[in-house]
């Protein structure tokens, strides 16, 4: 009913004349309520998306039991039952790379310096190394037995990353004990190839983009020892460690059965805010399965010590394109409650974490001169470190092409796209993309409420600004412009123009920044609806906090904006001079990412446009070696876990077709180089061609510009597949 009366308002009939032309007190569009909301449509995005992951994360706590399916009796039926899910907690942390053996640890000693350090009244130290890729040693130091005695016990003791040693009761713990310490990668900022970053973020850029963690291969060092240690001998082996090295002890004890005992300290707490750590603690669906509890529960029915009290602080500055991040002392009721509900998990266990209280740091279990040789040599032994992980990552880079081959492998053998076997199997990728790669709430897409209200009026064209609900309290918002001349009956195509980072939907309109062209407007004006959404990526670290608990579900901002964009055309499409079959998606650069991951799940988008954006994209993130990296950049939350094993943007456009695709590169465009955005073009154009038959159906357009809409190709490509009267 309230579209007969918006078409009774919009309709003026004179003379034969049936034009659309709105009234001048129209206020709202006809068929929508008032928007009164005058909170900037950006920090209000941001606002309430953040609020809603709020929620999310606390009552993540209460979804996780849907993933555990928990035996109890003895100990091999218990982990038995836990199998999946430490194979999942393996996963997520990177742990996936099979470990190079060796018979025993090296000593690392040159003409002019001994491998034996120091020795104490027990002790021999010295400073060792061990195989553990073919691309990566880890090194630190061993604490052996004088005399051959044969230790009762291996303790693998990991200091915090800067590190300092802390969480140990005395130094006579270690008393009939053989220790190995471990380094670690610092945070400390170091020049790594083009840009000044922290070890340990720079690690993590690259490696999450490959499916690994500066977090998973530290923990392969201490696994690489464990391999060595049950090898050769019997005895218990304990992990221990404070700060970031409790961290590392912990997730390795859970990662791995034939550690006996873990001892943690300065770390163990609730993790609902982890998204306000250290970058490199991000981890891609943590919270999904896991809190400290879940993790512990992995460990059980193993020995597990907690101490409380003294815990590693730290301020990270978002400076120099480093993301920021916090440690903070932990609260022993806060510690006490997480121990409470890992007990809680497998109480049929009769299972007890051993709480020990705040105690002073101790680090006098080793002689000063050891401490002052490892300070000095602090610094090579990180970049060795990192140049071993960097290898390794820049190898996996090396051969990702082949393994998404081999991952989309299935589907090629495929020959007829048009049958139902294929239609099985790319439902199978859009779904893996969905759910592993974008992330997917489960939420029901709301009413949507629409509100607007008349913001312009030109003798071309009628602007509203409008907004919608999404689902959780997020909203969609952004600016309708509608051309006059519609006639009675008729029903126009759409075209979404997204705009790029940190802009709003304005800078698509006559007057906004050069780049745009004046997308919005110029589209209009050749009789296309049009509408400009606000993209939920502006305000700087706040939508990249947004995307840290995003990622902490396993999810990302894509997982809010496909929603978003899929109740956008939902309600479009309600409007009576809207073509619901010609609604079409146009973006550039951020915008133009969008692109390639909103239409692959919104199946209303007709057609996709990726614009100063497509790319060799795991190159473009990952690569150390070229200088349009985002290894090198402030956007350290462009990052998608493991996405380099399965998609890359010739893959986003597999899904995308046989609808049309097209690319608009200007040779100037410094989000990387012509020759790269060829290479994964060519891919392109081999699907259309060869499963579907339907090469007219994709097109790239290189001019010679920059990071800018051209339109000079693209506008007759939208002419030609949504408005094909306009050729005649």
């Amino acid at each position: 009913m309230r579209y007969l009366i918006l078409l009774a308002v919009f309709v003026f009939a004179a003379a034969g004349d049936t034009t659309f032309v709105p009234l001048a007190f129209a206020q709202p569009l006809p068929g929508t309520d008032a928007l009164t909301v005058d909170e900037d449509c950006a920090g209000r995005n941001t606002r309430l998306i953040t609020e809603f992951l709020d929620r999310k994360i606390a009552e993540s706590e209460q979804q996780r039991t849907k993933h555990w399916n928990r035996q109890f009796g003895d100990r091999a039926t218990y982990e038995k039952s836990v199998t999946k899910n430490r194979e999942r907690f393996r996963h997520i942390i990177g742990v996936r790379d099979k470990r190079k053996p060796f018979e025993s640890p090296e000593l690392c000693e040159t003409l002019n310096k001994s491998a034996l350090i120091a020795e104490t009244a027990t002790h021999n130290i010295y400073a060792v190394r061990w195989d553990v890729f073919e691309t990566l040693k880890g090194e630190g130091l061993l604490l052996e037995l004088k005399n051959g005695q044969k230790p009762e016990k291996t303790i693998i003791y990991l200091p915090h990353s800067d590190g300092t040693i802390g969480g140990l009761t005395s130094p006579d713990q270690f008393k009939n004990c053989r220790v190995i310490i471990p380094a670690l990668v610092t945070r400390n900022i170091e020049q790594y190839g083009r840009s000044k970053r922290g070890g340990r973020e720079y690690i993590y850029r690259a490696a999450f983009q490959l499916g690994r963690h500066i977090i998973g291969y530290e923990v392969q060092e201490i696994l690489a020892l464990v391999d060595w240690l049950k090898k050769t001998e019997s005895a218990i082996v304990c992990v221990a460690g404070y700060g970031d090295g409790g961290l590392l002890a912990f997730y390795a004890a859970a990662a791995d059965t034939r550690i006996d005992e873990a001892v943690i300290a300065g770390y163990f707490s609730n993790r609902n805010r982890v998204c306000e750590e250290p970058i490199d603690r991000n981890i891609f669906g943590l919270l999904d399965q896991f809190g400290d509890a879940e993790i512990a529960a992995l460990i059980a029915p193993r020995k597990l010590s907690v101490v409380s009290g003294d815990a590693p602080q730290l301020v990270l500055k978002s400076e120099n394109g480093n993301a920021p991040g916090t440690l903070n002392k932990l609260a022993d009721e806060a510690v006490r409650a997480e121990i409470d509900r890992a007990e809680k998990l497998v109480a049929p266990l009769n299972w007890k974490i051993n709480h020990l209280p705040a105690i002073p740091q101790v680090s006098d279990f080793l002689p000063p001169e050891v401490i002052q040789e490892q300070r000095q040599s602090a610094n090579e032994r990180v970049r060795r470190l990192v140049n071993g992980m960097d290898r390794h990552t820049q190898d996996l880079l090396n051969r990702a092409e082949i393994t998404r081959r081999n991952f989309w492998e299935p589907l090629n053998r495929i020959e007829d796209a048009k049958s139902p076997e294929f239609a099985e199997k790319i439902e199978w990728y859009r779904k893996y993309f969905a759910e592993e790669v974008i992330g997917h709430f489960d939420d029901s897409l709301d009413d949507p409420k629409p509100r607007t209200r008349k913001k312009e009026e030109t003798d071309k064209y009628v602007m509203y600004e409008a907004e919608m609900d999404v689902f959780g309290g997020i909203v969609q918002y952004g600016l309708l412009l509608i051309p006059k001349g519609i006639k009675e009956g008729e029903k126009r195509p759409v075209v979404v123009c997204q705009h790029g980072l940190e802009s709003r939907p304005a800078v698509t309109l006559r007057g906004g920044k050069p780049g745009y062209s004046a997308m919005a407007t110029e589209l209009c004006e050749r009789g296309y609806i049009t509408f400009a959404p606000q993209g939920i990526f502006t305000g700087g670290d706040k939508f990249r906090y947004n995307q840290r608990q995003l990622n902490s579900l396993g999810k990302t901002l894509f997982s809010i904006m496909v929603p978003q964009h899929q109740q956008l055309l939902n309600w479009l499409g309600t409007l009576p001079f809207v073509d619901k079959d010609r609604m079409a998606f146009y973006g550039l650069s951020y915008g133009g990412k969008t692109a390639m991951r909103v239409p692959p799940l919104v199946k209303n988008y007709c057609l996709s446009i990726c614009s100063a954006d497509f790319n060799a994209w795991n190159v473009k993130n990952a690569s150390a070696v070229y200088p349009f990296s985002y290894i090198w950049s402030g956007e350290y939350e462009i990052f998608e876990f493991d996405l380099a094993n399965t998609f890359d943007y010739s893959d986003m456009a597999k899904l995308i077709a046989p609808r049309p695709f097209m690319v608009e590169r200007g040779h100037h465009d410094g989000v990387g180089w012509d020759e790269f955005v060829g290479f994964e073009y060519a891919k392109v154009l081999r699907f259309y061609t060869l499963k579907w038959n339907m090469p007219e159906r994709t097109e790239i357009h290189w001019f010679n510009g920059g990071h800018k809409i051209s339109g000079d190709k693209t506008y007759p490509f939208l002419d030609r597949w949504l408005q094909p009267e306009r050729r005649r």
